[in-house]
């Protein structure tokens, strides 16, 4: 066998690694998130972050390419207009959920939860979901790539938050009530790919990632305390 057929067979098995890694991401965000409801109810969001951003970072590290991070922090490319998209889609979840709930805020100790968890989540998801896997299928058409991400991305939201938070939670009486959920979540994923590719950084789906976080009210939404 040449070197140029090792070479190939190398690169190949890598792709296929990067493809299932999507599955083990959602895998680990799903049982972890049910073995840490058993154990600490309202309190699962904590441990099941913890592990699903892990388990991003590992993915990452071991198939990742290590000059990537620098890039995705390069400075934003391209219109400023690309700006605009950014807060618009970040600020949607504002009128939605923020501002009819801002009564849940409190205490101290959890309005700061809530902020760091935007700033942690909204890092590793746009690392993983967009730079990373959009990265990895460069080598195929481009819309597989983004479709690919955005099937995967918006799963892992019912499979993994619906555990413990009720908002997120399928249910079977009620089949179609998640339809505007998985509809906005679509809509995000596709801004933030998008985003990604017009401005050759992750500055601004960053950006935009953390200000929904925030607008969603995350972990006060995670502990049952944010209706809709």
């Amino acid at each position: 066998m040449s070197a140029v057929q090792i070479e190939s067979q190398q690169i190949n098995s890598r792709r296929r690694l990067v493809y299932a890694s999507t599955i083990l991401v959602v895998m680990i965000g799903h049982f972890g998130a049910r073995l840490f409801y058993s154990l600490f109810n309202d309190w699962a969001w904590l441990g099941s972050s913890l592990t699903y951003w892990g388990s991003m970072v590992l993915v990452i590290w071991l198939l990742g390419d290590k000059k990537s991070i620098t890039r995705w922090s390069a400075r934003s490319q391209g219109s400023k207009w690309w700006l605009a998209l950014a807060l618009a889609m970040g600020l949607i979840s504002f009128p939605l959920l923020f501002f009819p709930n801002m009564q849940v805020m409190k205490p101290v100790g959890l309005v700061i939860a809530w902020f760091l968890f935007a700033v942690i989540n909204s890092i590793c998801e746009e690392a993983y979901w967009r730079g990373f896997l959009l990265d990895e299928t460069s080598h195929l058409p481009r819309a597989f790539g983004v479709i690919y991400s955005t099937v995967f991305f918006t799963a892992i939201h019912p499979l993994m938050l619906g555990v413990f938070s009720k908002i997120n939670r399928f249910d079977p009486a009620h089949p179609t009530a998640l339809i505007p959920f998985w509809i906005i979540l679509i809509i995000l994923s596709l801004a933030f790919s998008l985003l990604y590719l017009k401005t050759r950084s992750l500055r601004l789906p960053i950006l935009s990632h953390f200000l929904s976080d925030l607008g969603n009210l995350s972990i006060f939404l995670f502990m049952n305390l944010v209706t809709i």
